[in-house]
Parts: C-alpha cells; structure tokens; sequence
C-alpha cells in the first residue's frame, strides 16, 4: 500500500473475493484540497485535459441546438448527462492515475481504461442505463400530472426562458426537480465509490462496488451532500453556459473526484476475510 491506514475515523469492509477494504471519514475541508489537487493535475495533463473538455462541451452544445425548442427532452437530458457524469469521467481517472505514478498522461490508453475490468464496467453501465430508462418514463408522467399538454409547444425565439416563464412550465419544473434531485443523488451514492474502484481493483465486483459507494456516502453523509451539490453546481454551470465552463469543469471535477475516492477508499493487499480471527 502507499501509506498505511489509520486506526482512527476508519470502517471495514469485504468484498465477495474476501478482499479488505477500509473507507475514512473525511471533512468538508477536504473537498477544497480534492479540487486543487484537480487543478495541478490539468496542470499537468493540459493536452489531456482539453480533449476531455471540449468533448463534453461540444456534446452539450449539441443536444441543445437539436432540443432547444423541446423543453421536456432538454432537461431530460440534462438530467441523464449529470448521471452519466462518473462513467464520463473514467478516462480522467486513468489519467490521474499515471500523474499519481510519475507516469505521462496517455490521452489514447484512458479513452479505453474500461477494458482493463470489461465485464464489470459493463454491467455498472447496464445498471445506469436502467435508471436513466426508469426516469426517462417518470417525465412524460410529470407533465401529465400536472396536466401540461403544451409543455412541447414553445415559441422557438423564447426557447427554454419561454417555457420557464409559463405557468405550465414552473409547475412542471417544481415536480421534476424534486425527482431529478432524487434520483441523482441515489446513482451519485451508488457511484462515487464504484469506477474509481473498478478500475483500482480488477477484484472487486460492480454489486460488491455500489454496495461500498452506498455506504460509504451514507458513513459520511454531511460530506458527501456537500461535495453532491458541488458537483451538480458545476454540471449546471456547464449546461447553462451551453458547454462553454465544461471545458474547466469537466476535468476539473473528474480529476478531484479520483482525489476523493483515494482520501475515501484504500484496499488493504494484504489481508482478507481469512484472516479474521473468528474465534
């Protein structure tokens, strides 16, 4: 291991393979240290960094010239986008990871760092995409509830700021951020934890993995809702400016959050369940 684990602020875990691993509580202080940490990392990634950013920006942008005069599709998307923000960020953390090593960024091996643990990053795949199909079928029930049947009739000059200033449009946003919220921070507990640590450990399975995330933000839970909402800030930032601020933010947040995972998570090689004295 790189240091050792402290016996203090830690909690103990073990995976289906009987692999140890020790979560920490952390501080809200720390995310200050993760972001800077981020930063000197696109510091030292620059080329890397703007790839990934202006990637990002460029998908932003285009779903909202195709869905501009569409308002239910466009937050819809949104809202799928800040779900798919870890498995985005993946590449960011191999990248961080060969700056952790001494290693030169490799922009090529990090677009593919997924095939390293094929199956299992698959299935977390598979499992996102369920969730984004689940709430995909909420919308539409949204705009019934609130019996907003020209929700998909804006003025193409207004564009999204027409829909929001509708009396239509406020009562549908006031339900869909609600369920929005929801369902983003359950895949942001089931996430935060669970690529980090399939691309650390080949080991670990996706279920063992979330199963961690999930109580790891729940071991830190004032933190982990901090850190959340810092997220998602960032993300909306990076939607309203129509992809623009993406360019900072995405790496940025990717790279702090690989920080995260490293203050949150260490795998202990060199004991397991068997070694439990259960006597």
């Amino acid at each position: 291991m790189a240091h050792l684990i402290s016996a203090q602020n830690t909690h103990d875990h073990y995976t289906e393979s009987g692999e140890h691993i020790v979560s920490r509580d952390v501080s809200i202080s720390q995310i200050g240290v993760w972001l800077k940490k981020g930063w000197m990392d696109m510091a030292h990634a620059p080329v890397a960094s703007l790839f990934y950013g202006l990637v990002i920006a460029f998908t932003v942008y285009a779903v909202h010239s195709v869905f501009k005069a569409e308002p239910l599709m466009l937050f819809n998307l949104s809202t799928f986008f800040i779900m798919l923000t870890p498995f985005l960020a993946t590449g960011l953390y191999a990248i961080s990871i060969n700056i952790s090593k001494g290693e030169y960024p490799n922009l090529f091996n990090s677009m593919f760092a997924w095939r390293k643990n094929v199956t299992e990053f698959a299935l977390f795949a598979l499992a996102l995409g369920i969730i984004i199909a689940i709430w995909g079928r909420i919308t539409p029930l949204i705009a019934a509830v609130v019996k907003s049947n020209s929700l998909l009739i804006v003025n193409p000059d207004l564009g999204v700021m027409g829909f929001l200033a509708s009396d239509a449009g406020m009562s549908f946003m006031a339900y869909f951020l609600v369920g929005a919220a929801i369902v983003s921070a359950f895949v942001f507990a089931i996430s935060v934890v669970t690529i980090p640590l399939l691309l650390r450990d080949t080991k670990v399975g996706v279920i063992s993995a979330m199963v961690l995330s999930f109580q790891v933000v729940m071991e830190n839970k004032l933190t982990m809702a901090v850190w959340a909402l810092v997220i998602a800030s960032s993300i909306v930032l990076g939607l309203v400016t129509l992809g623009l601020a993406m360019i900072i933010v995405m790496p940025l947040l990717g790279y702090a959050s690989w920080h995260a995972f490293n203050d949150l998570i260490e795998v202990d090689d060199n004991k397991t369940v068997n070694d439990i004295d259960l006597s």
